[in-house]
């Protein structure tokens, strides 16, 4: 085998979940990936940091659902990472046709890369046992094998897939002989017993060719569905071949039939952080084993989760329970049921709650705004502009605007006419004009805007023109 220091890798973060068990927080319009759980990076830039060590930013994709497209994006470039390709599915269709995508779009100049496929909300505490891990598996991807990492586990959980791994292969790799869906509790401690079992971490490296090749085996309804994508297909053509995949995962579609499959064995501090139970496990806790997260008090409490977003949480005498509270939505559930919060957003999302799509405050490029207040014909935000940014050139068909500066100065285009609006003054938007607003000034702009009209929602917007990546049509 090469020297594994010596083997280029292509990363792929696969980053189109919505992370629906880490609702409230998360919503399908600001997924986990982007949350900020431990600590100042969100859980997507916190994978790419791992990765840049070892991986070129030119060479990082990230694999997202097109309806994710502009929180992802606004994620990566608020972390400098604009040279990080993005991915767009028309719609979610699960792992395998999202890496068989990613293969695709790599091209077929790259026909001998390693892809190194990971997922983007995962932590790991042990970075240096992981790059060792990743240059154990391009060393094996190279020599023909499909690699995956196998988490060695450290107490029988059921919330974890598991490997078996069998013989030696050379580089510090075994041979996959079985992959075991989330087992019993009792199964689960038989594994930890009798030793040679992992945890599937869900990170696999292998060669382009090797995974078509498997790919064209294994799964060729999505081999020959994605047979025509190359790099700059338009986005109709993706939509219609994406319509006609079956939707799997990798790990059932691909790796549990192969039999080149190997996997590398490492110890690095992992976690899927999938549910607010593991979040739980991995934060110090208090001497009553809680963890408090944001404005809360508690009396008497043990082994529960409090999370508070902006409000005064107060707990008593709660035991194993998780507590999580945001501007407009609010969790209560014992840990043991944690798995099911993802059903409860589901009936959140049948009955078209917004609160299953978005939270009040909205992050964008030049800042973020805030929905005060609502109702038939109206709505009020407050907006907060960075220094030195603005919006782009819009405007609206169906709505007017009232702007109030609150706090710092404000540059204001309105059809052809421009002014600098103070505090405590204010300006209207008339519908169908042109309109931006600009922060010249080095502290924050803030405004409240009121908007009226028969229809308000976020898509009645033209952009004329734009200082970020966005679509003419779309968002502010």
């Amino acid at each position: 085998m090469n020297r594994p220091e010596s083997l280029p890798l292509f990363g792929v973060i696969l980053a189109g979940g919505s992370g629906t068990r880490f609702w409230p927080l998360s919503r399908s319009q600001y997924p986990k990936q982007v949350l900020r759980l431990l600590g100042s990076e969100s859980m997507l830039q916190a994978t790419c940091g791992r990765l840049l060590p070892r991986i070129p930013p030119e060479r990082l994709a990230v694999v997202t659902a097109a309806s994710q497209a502009d929180v992802i994006r606004l994620d990566l470039h608020r972390q400098g990472l604009e040279n990080v390709k993005l991915w767009l599915e028309p719609e979610g269709k699960n792992t395998a046709p999202a890496v068989g995508l990613a293969a695709r779009l790599v091209g077929e100049e790259s026909d001998a890369d390693i892809m190194a496929v990971f997922p983007a909300d995962h932590y790991i505490r042990e970075a240096a046992a992981f790059h060792q891990a990743l240059d154990r598996g391009a060393a094996l991807a190279q020599a023909g094998f499909l690699v995956t990492f196998g988490v060695t586990p450290t107490r029988p959980d059921t919330g974890y897939g598991y490997l078996k791994a069998g013989k030696p292969l050379g580089a510090g790799g075994l041979k996959a002989t079985a992959f075991i869906e989330k087992p019993e509790l009792v199964r689960a401690r038989a594994f930890l017993d009798a030793g040679g079992y992992y945890w599937n971490s869900g990170i696999f490296l292998f060669r382009r060719d090797v995974f078509l090749d498997a790919l064209a085996q294994y799964l060729p309804e999505i081999y020959q569905g994605l047979q025509g994508i190359t790099p700059g297909v338009s986005p109709d053509a993706l939509a219609a071949a994406y319509k006609k995949l079956p939707g799997i995962s990798l790990d059932h579609g691909l790796m549990e039939k192969a039999d080149n499959v190997a996997v590398v064995p490492v110890d690095m501090g992992w976690s899927d952080v999938g549910t607010w139970s593991a979040l739980h496990e991995l934060c110090p806790a208090d001497e009553g084993g809680n963890v408090i997260l944001g404005r809360a008090l508690d009396l008497d409490s043990r082994d529960s989760l409090i999370f508070s977003q902006d409000r005064l949480v107060a707990t008593i005498g709660l035991e194993d329970m998780i507590v999580v509270d945001t501007a407009d939505a609010t969790l209560v559930c014992p840990r043991e049921r944690v798995q099911d919060v993802k059903n409860l957003v589901a009936e959140l999302t049948r009955q078209n709650q917004v609160e299953s799509r978005e939270h009040l405050t909205v992050e964008r490029p030049w800042g973020r705004y805030t929905v005060m207040q609502g109702g038939p014909g109206y709505k009020v935000k407050k907006v907060v502009v960075d220094p030195g940014a603005r919006l782009s050139l819009q405007l609206h068909h169906r709505r007017a605007e009232h702007w109030v500066v609150v706090q710092g100065e404000a540059f204001v285009t309105i059809g052809e006419e421009t002014s600098t609006v103070l505090p405590n003054q204010s300006v209207y938007v008339p519908v169908k004009t042109p309109h931006r607003l600009e922060n010249p000034g080095a502290e924050p702009l803030c405004l409240i805007e009121v908007q009226t009209g028969d229809y308000l929602e976020e898509d009645d917007i033209v952009r004329l023109a734009d200082d970020f990546w966005r679509a003419q049509q779309g968002r502010k």
